[in-house]
C-alpha cells in the first residue's frame, strides 16, 4: 500500500513538472521571451528600418477601399528582403496611404494604423495562442477605408482634363499643376476621395529603390507630402466664407445689408487702401448699386469683406477661426489644436507667430487683409473642407476620417460596424440659420457671381444648369509675402470650395457631398482662377451622385 501511494505521488510530481515545462515552452513560443518582461529572443523589432520582423510576427494586414477592393497587401517573395513584399494598387493614393518599407519605415496611413496592421501591439489572445501552438500563419488586422476607389480614379482623371479645355486661360499650357482635391460626405466626415498631386509609386519605395526615393525627396513639388492635408496655402477669396460666417453668426450683419458704390469699392484702414476695382473694370462694369452682402460675396468684393472683418473685431473673428482648428499663435491667445484627422496633417494658422523678429500684432490692418483671404493666412485644403462641411451640415462639423472599419483577419467586413462619426466639439460650431444663409450666398456665386464666368467645356452648360445644384466660393491666393516655410511661395493658387446639392437653389436638396480643390501656380492671366475648377468639381459630383457613392 505504501508503494502504491509513493507511485501515485511520483506520478503527480511528473505530471506537474510536465505541465510547468509545457507552459514555459508555450510562453516562450508565444511571447518570444524567456521570462516575464524579458528581452525578445528573436532578432530585431518588427518595424525597425533595415531589420526583419521576428520569425513568428503576423503577416501585415491588408488595406481595402470601402467596397472591398485591395489597395495595399503583403505577398510572399523569396527574392524580397525578409521574404515578403508590400504591394500597392493605386499610386494616386500614395500620399494618403504612404508606404511600408524595411528600408524607409512607414508613412501615411501605413504609419497611423501600424499597430493594427502589424498585429504586434495587441495583447495575446486565445486565437493567437492557438495559431502559434499549431504553427499556423498569423495576420494583422485589415483596414477598410472610407475611400471609394471608383470615385478616386475618376476624380484623379477629371483633375487634369476639365480645366485643360481652357489651356492657357485657366492654367499654363501643357501643365498639370500640383495641388489637391477632396470629396467628403459632410454628414459623417467620411473622406470618399483624396487626390494629391504629384503622387509617386509606393511599390518602388516599398522595394527599397534608393535612387528613386532620393529623387522623391529632392523633388521641389514634394510628392511624398500630402498636398491636401500637409501643405498650407494662402486661401484667397475662399476665406471670405469665414468672414461672412463670423459676421452673420455673431449677429453683426444680415445677408441683405446694403452698400452704396463708395462703400463697396473703397475701404481704408490706418492709411492702408483696400479697393475693389478688378470686376468693375471688367464684365461687371454695369453693376447696379447699392449691392447687398450676398452680392458682395457672389462678386468677391475685397473691400466689403475687409470692412466686415474689422467690424466683427479681431477677438471675435479669431474665435471663429479657432472653431475650425485654426491656430492663433499670438501672445495670450488660446492654444488651439487642429480638428482631429486620422491621417497626417499640418495645422492651419491665422497668422505667423512672429513678424520681422517680433511677436505678430494682429492689428486691424492684418485683420482686414485676412478678412478677404490674404494677410498671413496659411490654410490646408482639409481645413477648408471642414469649414464647408459644417455649412453643408447645418453647423455640425463631423471630424474627417479615412478609416471606415478595422477588421480582424478572417472576419467578414459586413460583421463589423463602420467607425462612428464624431461631432467636433460635441455640438454646432455655428447656428443652423447661419449655415442656411451662407448656402444661399454660395448659390449666388453659382447663379450670377464669380462661378458664372465660364460654361462647361464639354457640354456648354452653365454651372446652374447641370442638375448638380452646386454652390460654392471661388478663391485666388497670392503668395510670396509672409508665406510659411512649407507653403509654395510666389505663386497664384486657384481655389474652389463647394457643396452639392445646395438647398438654396431652386429645386435643390440637402447637401450630400463637399468638394474642395486647389491648384498651385495657375495662370495669372486670368484673375479668377478658382472659377476654372468649378467643372472639375461638377463632373465629380455627377459621378458620385450617379453611383450613389458613400450612401
Amino acid at each position: 500500500m505504501n508503494m502504491g501511494i509513493t507511485i501515485r505521488r511520483l506520478t503527480n510530481v511528473f505530471i506537474a513538472l510536465l505541465l510547468i515545462i509545457s507552459g514555459v515552452a508555450a510562453y516562450v513560443q508565444i511571447s518570444d521571451q524567456a521570462f516575464f518582461n524579458g528581452p525578445p529572443l528573436s532578432t530585431g523589432p518588427y518595424n525597425a528600418i533595415g531589420q526583419c520582423p521576428p520569425y513568428n510576427a503576423p503577416i501585415r494586414g491588408t488595406i481595402y477601399d470601402r467596397n472591398g477592393l485591395k489597395l495595399a497587401w503583403s505577398v510572399p517573395d523569396s527574392q524580397a528582403f525578409c521574404g515578403y513584399k508590400r504591394m500597392y494598387a493605386d499610386p494616386t493614393l500614395a500620399p494618403l496611404l504612404g508606404y511600408f518599407s524595411y528600408t524607409y519605415g512607414t508613412a501615411g496611413i501605413e504609419a497611423t494604423y501600424d499597430d493594427q496592421l502589424s498585429g504586434l501591439q495587441h495583447g495575446v489572445t486565445i486565437q493567437n495562442v492557438a495559431q502559434k501552438l499549431l504553427h499556423r500563419p498569423q495576420y494583422g488586422e485589415d483596414i477598410y477605408l472610407t475611400i471609394d476607389e471608383r470615385l478616386q480614379q475618376y476624380a484623379n482623371q477629371v483633375y487634369d482634363q476639365k480645366a485643360l479645355h481652357y489651356t492657357g486661360f485657366c492654367q499654363p499650357a501643357g501643365t498639370n499643376p500640383p495641388g489637391g482635391l477632396i470629396v467628403e460626405n459632410p454628414n459623417n466626415g467620411e473622406i470618399l476621395a483624396m487626390v494629391s498631386r504629384p503622387y509617386y509609386d509606393p511599390n518602388r519605395v516599398a522595394a527599397g529603390d534608393t535612387k528613386y526615393f532620393q529623387s522623391l525627396q529632392a523633388d521641389p513639388n514634394a510628392p511624398l507630402t500630402n498636398h491636401t492635408t500637409q501643405i498650407t496655402y494662402v486661401p484667397g477669396s475662399g476665406f471670405k466664407t469665414l468672414t461672412l460666417l463670423a459676421a452673420l453668426d455673431s449677429g453683426k450683419v444680415a445677408l441683405d445689408k446694403q452698400y452704396d458704390q463708395n462703400t463697396a469699392i473703397y475701404f481704408t484702414v490706418n492709411g492702408e487702401h483696400i479697393n475693389w476695382i478688378d470686376k468693375l473694370n471688367g464684365q461687371w462694369s454695369a453693376l447696379q448699386f447699392p449691392i447687398t452682402l450676398q452680392d458682395a460675396f457672389a462678386y468677391s468684393d475685397n473691400s466689403v469683406f475687409a470692412r466686415e472683418a474689422v467690424g466683427v473685431g479681431a477677438d471675435q473673428w479669431l474665435s471663429y477661426a479657432r472653431k475650425f482648428g485654426i491656430s492663433t499663435p499670438g501672445q495670450g491667445m488660446p492654444d488651439t489644436k487642429a480638428v482631429p484627422f486620422d491621417g497626417l496633417q499640418t495645422q492651419s494658422t491665422a497668422f505667423s507667430a512672429n513678424t520681422n523678429g517680433k511677436p505678430t500684432d494682429f492689428n486691424d490692418n492684418l485683420l482686414a487683409e485676412s478678412g478677404f483671404g490674404q494677410g498671413q493666412l496659411q490654410i490646408t485644403l482639409l481645413t477648408m473642407t471642414e469649414m464647408t462641411s459644417a455649412i453643408a451640415a447645418n453647423g455640425l462639423l463631423y471630424e474627417p476620417h479615412v478609416a471606415w472599419k478595422i477588421v480582424p483577419h478572417g472576419t467578414a467586413a459586413s460583421d463589423i460596424l463602420p467607425t462612428a462619426p464624431t461631432i467636433y466639439g460635441g455640438g454646432p460650431v455655428i447656428r443652423p440659420e447661419t449655415a442656411t444663409a451662407i448656402r444661399k450666398a454660395m448659390w449666388a456665386v453659382t447663379s450670377y457671381g464669380t462661378a458664372n464666368t465660364i460654361n462647361d467645356p464639354t457640354t456648354g452648360q452653365h454651372l446652374s444648369q447641370t442638375g448638380v445644384f452646386e454652390g460654392g466660393k471661388t478663391g485666388t491666393g497670392e503668395t510670396g509675402i509672409g508665406a510659411s516655410a512649407n507653403a509654395t511661395g510666389g505663386k497664384i493658387q486657384g481655389w474652389w470650395n463647394s457643396l452639392a446639392p445646395d438647398d438654396q437653389a431652386p429645386g435643390g436638396a440637402a447637401a450630400k457631398y463637399v468638394i474642395e480643390i486647389t491648384k498651385e501656380d495657375v495662370s495669372s492671366d486670368y484673375d479668377n482662377d478658382g472659377a476654372c475648377q468649378v467643372f472639375v468639381a461638377d463632373h465629380t459630383y455627377q459621378y458620385a451622385m450617379q453611383h450613389n457613392i458613400g450612401y
